[in-house]
């Protein structure tokens, strides 16, 4: 299986070979940046191939076109993948201010980075028992996560998300996604 991310070249085959970037994932939707227009419009339920150069090989991931427009694609991936992290979602190294409620103790702090299934906190406090309540500020919006923490360091607290609204973790999404497209 190929590995998939963010920032990599690839092309996009919709009956013509397309030049793009994979800006980044949510499972098996990957955002793709254009380097240009297709001759046809791609239309939403498009059978393409995801083509992917791996290990010297060149690979084929079969999808089908979710969200089409004018300069990025979003291709649900019916073929198996294996990112190039372990993560399943995209993330992005976005300073944000949140506030960690443990159990044990409450501090503020800022993420490291974030991602539509979890975050990285700036540790400034304990980390308790291994379940943490996080309110995130983006902008004028407080996103509330209920998580499990998945990695302590002396520095950072890793947070995955076991309860978030929907669209709180959409937002954290096109946060990660924002930040990888071409400037």
């Amino acid at each position: 299986m190929p590995h998939l991310v963010e920032g990599q070249i690839a092309r996009l085959d919709v009956g013509e070979s397309i030049a793009c970037r994979v800006i980044g994932f949510s499972g098996p939707e990957v955002v793709l940046a254009l380097e240009n227009q297709p001759e046809e419009e791609i239309q939403r339920g498009d059978s393409a191939y995801l083509l992917l150069e791996s290990e010297g090989k060149l690979q084929a991931l079969r999808g089908e076109i979710s969200a089409p427009s004018q300069a990025e694609i979003v291709l649900r991936l019916t073929d198996d993948i294996r990112l190039g992290q372990r993560r399943v979602f995209s993330r992005a190294p976005i300073p944000l201010p949140v506030r960690v409620h443990t159990g044990a103790s409450e501090w503020s702090s800022v993420t490291r980075d974030v991602s539509a299934g979890g975050v990285c906190v700036a540790r400034e406090g304990e980390p308790g028992d291994g379940t943490v309540q996080l309110t995130i500020n983006v902008a004028s919006h407080e996103v509330r996560a209920a998580g499990r923490v998945v990695r302590v360091t002396a520095s950072d607290l890793g947070v995955q998300f076991e309860q978030i609204e929907d669209q709180d973790r959409l937002l954290l999404a096109s946060l990660a996604l924002a930040y990888h497209r071409p400037r």
